[in-house]
C-alpha cells in the first residue's frame, strides 16, 4: 500500500528529530568527557605541584643546615657534618624519584626544568661532598699521627708536617666552598625553583605572580660567573675563615702581616687540636690504642 504525503512527512519529521537529539547528546557527552579530562589535568598537576615543592623544601633543610654550620664555625670535621651531609644525600635521592614521576605524568617543560635543577643541586652536593672528603683525608693522617709511640722521631715530624698540609688544604676549600655554594650555586638553584614554579601554575591556569617573573627574569644574568664573587685562595687562611661570614671572597690582607700570620699559626694549631680531639672521641680503636700506651708509661714509670 502506498504511503501517503502525510504520513512520509511525519515520518521524515520524527527521524530528523531523532537524529537531532542523538547528535545533541553526544556532542554533550563529549564535552563533559573533555571537561572531566581537562579537570583531571589540573588535579594531577597540582599534586605534582605540591610534591615538587615539598621535595625542594627538603634540599633546601639540608642545604640550610650545612650552611648554617660553615657560618658559625670553620675547620669543619666529618663528625659535624654528617647529619647534614647525610640529609643532602636522602633528599637528592627522594628528588630524583619524583622526577621520575614527573616524566610519566608532567608536561615537557617541568621536565626540562626539574632536570635543569636537579643538575644545579647535584653541583651543590659536589662542593659539600668535597669537603667531607677532604675533612676524611685530615682525620685519616691524625689517626697516622696518633699511631706513632716517639713524637721525636722524624717519621712523626713527617706526618705532622703532611697534617699541616692537609689542613692547609681543608681550609682553602671550606672557603671556596663557602662562596661557590652561598653566592654562586644556591642563587641560580633559587631562581629555577621559580622556574618550575612557573610552568606548574602556567598548566593549574595561575599567572605568574612579581616575584616568580622577577626571579625568572634574572636567571641568565645569575647563571654568570663573577669575580667579585670568587674565592680566591688566602695567604692567612684560617684568619680569613674566622670572618668570612662578614667578609667579601675577594678579601685581601696587605701591608704587615706579622701579627695575623702569628694569628693564622695559632688558629691552625688550635683546629689541629680540634681535629685531634674529635677523632680521640669518636674512635674506638684509637682510643683502645692511647689507653695502652698511657698504661704501658705508667708501668715503666
Amino acid at each position: 500500500m502506498p504511503i501517503s504525503k502525510e504520513l512520509r512527512s511525519n515520518i521524515v519529521t520524527a527521524l530528523v528529530s531523532a537524529v537531532l537529539t542523538a547528535t545533541g547528546f553526544l556532542g554533550k557527552e563529549y564535552v563533559d568527557e573533555k571537561n572531566r579530562q581537562k579537570q583531571y589535568i589540573g588535579e594531577l598537576h597540582k599534586q605534582l605541584y605540591d610534591k615538587g615543592a615539598a621535595e625542594l623544601e627538603k634540599i633546601n633543610s639540608a642545604y640550610s643546615e650545612l650552611q648554617s654550620l660553615l657560618n658559625k664555625d670553620y675547620a669543619l670535621t666529618t663528625y659535624e657534618l654528617e647529619a647534614g651531609y647525610t640529609k643532602l644525600q636522602e633528599a637528592i635521592e627522594s628528588y630524583r624519584k619524583y622526577i621520575r614521576e614527573l616524566e610519566r605524568f608532567g608536561n615537557s617543560g617541568q621536565v626540562q626544568v626539574a632536570k635543569n635543577l636537579d643538575e644545579w643541586i647535584v653541583g651543590l652536593y659536589a662542593e659539600f661532598n668535597l669537603q667531607y672528603k677532604t675533612a676524611e683525608q685530615v682525620q685519616r693522617r691524625v689517626r697516622e699521627l696518633l699511631q706513632i709511640d716517639n713524637p721525636k722521631s722524624d717519621f712523626f715530624k713527617a706526618v705532622n708536617t703532611a697534617l699541616d698540609a692537609d689542613l692547609e688544604r681543608l681550609i682553602q676549600n671550606e672557603n671556596r666552598v663557602y662562596y661557590e655554594a652561598g653566592w654562586f650555586k644556591k642563587p641560580v638553584i633559587r631562581g629555577l625553583e621559580q622556574y618550575l614554579n612557573y610552568q606548574f601554575r602556567t598548566a593549574i591556569g595561575l599567572e605568574a605572580t612579581a616575584d616568580i617573573a622577577k626571579a625568572v627574569n634574572e636567571l641568565p644574568e645569575l647563571s654568570k660567573r663573577k669575580p667579585e664573587s670568587e674565592y680566591k685562595e688566602s695567604n692567612i687562611p684560617f684568619v680569613f675563615a674566622e670572618g668570612r661570614a662578614f667578609e667579601a671572597p675577594t678579601l685581601e690582607f696587605k701591608g704587615e702581616l706579622g701579627f695575623l700570620k702569628q694569628k693564622n699559626e695559632i688558629l691552625k694549631e688550635q683546629v689541629k687540636v680540634k681535629f685531634i680531639a674529635q677523632v680521640v672521641q669518636h674512635d674506638k680503636a684509637i682510643q683502645e690504642l692511647l689507653k695502652k700506651r698511657k698504661s704501658s708509661i705508667n708501668r715503666k714509670g
